[in-house]
């Protein structure tokens, strides 16, 4: 069992995220997918400890976490800024698959989990990076966080060479952020078409970096602020989590 004390921000039913998750509440509850977690307290419901399937969130700080799980879940649960590190602790918005069942003091949930930036600051990065090793061993499906707009990837390289274990490759998502900041802006509602074939190169290039370099990866690019590619993300997500149930 894990033991990471994660702040849970929001929680409620599954039927809340929409009929793609309701697959969700007729799920074998024996699948090893599933991990092991507990309460620090018992739960207001009388929950003590928790089976839960973790899609969890990665990136450099200021790449748009936060953001992306607000539109995912459609709910303005992670504190976003444009100009400073928001996430400081680990943080859960979770879903119950049997919010009216306990069994054994035992619920079942789907959780987002976003995690603390990397490359605030190197004494940060020590116990945060520690962090996302652990929740990658109990992650269910992983994201990982680009920017468009960036072209130093140093801090992705050491993260996938010292802290991604790559037997979990099939559990990542690779995500450009922010979509609508690659050259060139323009103040229009969506991307013009050169703004598309610019993120067709730079995913391309990212998947050419030889930390990548470990098997087929899935990419996206999304824009949260334009509502770009959200369904696209989530239908991965679904798919990843569906997959992993099957095996």
């Amino acid at each position: 069992m894990a033991d990471i004390t994660t702040k849970i921000l929001y929680e409620d039913d599954i039927d809340i995220l929409g009929s793609k998750y309701l697959f969700l509440k007729n799920v074998e509850l024996s699948s090893s997918a599933f991990k092991n977690w507990h309460y620090i307290n018992t739960h207001k419901l009388g929950y003590k400890s928790t089976k839960t399937l973790n899609v969890i969130f990665i990136g450099q700080t200021g790449y748009g976490k936060s953001s992306l799980i607000n539109k995912l879940i459609n709910k303005d649960i992670f504190e976003t800024s444009d100009y400073q590190s928001c996430t400081k602790v680990l943080q859960s918005a979770d879903f119950f698959l049997h919010h009216k069942m306990k069994h054994e003091k035992l619920a079942y949930q789907l959780s987002f989990v976003d995690l603390p930036g990397i490359g605030e600051n190197d004494k940060a990065d020590e116990q945060y990076l520690q962090w996302h090793k652990d929740y990658i061993e109990e992650a269910t499906v992983i994201i990982y966080l680009f920017r468009a707009d960036k072209r130093d990837h140093s801090q992705d390289e050491f993260f996938f060479n010292n802290v991604f274990n790559k037997n979990n490759a099939e559990n990542l998502i690779c995500v450009i952020s922010q979509a609508d900041k690659i050259e060139p802006i323009s103040r229009d509602i969506q991307l013009s078409t050169t703004q598309k074939e610019n993120l067709e190169k730079k995913k391309n290039d990212i998947k050419s970096k030889s930390f990548l370099k470990f098997g087929e990866i899935d990419f996206v690019y999304v824009s949260s602020h334009l509502d770009i590619n959200i369904s696209e993300l989530e239908n991965k997500i679904i798919d990843k989590i569906k997959t992993i149930l099957s095996c």
